[in-house]
């Protein structure tokens, strides 16, 4: 089964077609990308297919979903990620995710605690 995600970016079909060399190597390599003018002339739509399938069938999608290497997660972080670089430069991170968000690492990650009051 081919993983598919499309996003909206606000830019030219120009403009990300120049940047797509700094992209991640999942939107690189064996990949589908088509591009269309995106509704209301809110800049470019683009639609990417991965042909790439998880081995041991659904049980193998079951469990790459869980610990995030499945291709449909791999593919739209991977989207998220070249939206925000085409878009503002740079790829968003915070104190909670310094290496940005990203599936597999959120698995990993603790719950929230809550400061304790200055006193």
């Amino acid at each position: 089964m081919a993983a598919s995600s499309a996003v909206t970016i606000n830019r030219s079909e120009q403009e990300i077609t120049s940047q797509l060399s700094q992209a991640d190597p999942l939107l690189t390599h064996d990949v589908r990308i088509s591009y269309a003018p995106a509704p209301g002339d809110r800049g470019t739509e683009v639609r990417v297919v991965l042909d790439q399938s998880v081995a041991g069938g659904a049980l193998g999608q079951k469990v790459a979903a869980m610990v995030g290497t499945d291709p449909q997660r791999r593919l739209d972080d991977a989207l998220r990620r070249f939206k925000q670089l085409v878009e503002t430069g740079e790829v968003i991170r915070s104190e909670a995710s310094p290496d940005g968000t990203d599936a597999k690492q959120q698995r990993r990650q603790r719950a929230a605690q809550p400061l304790p009051a200055d006193q």
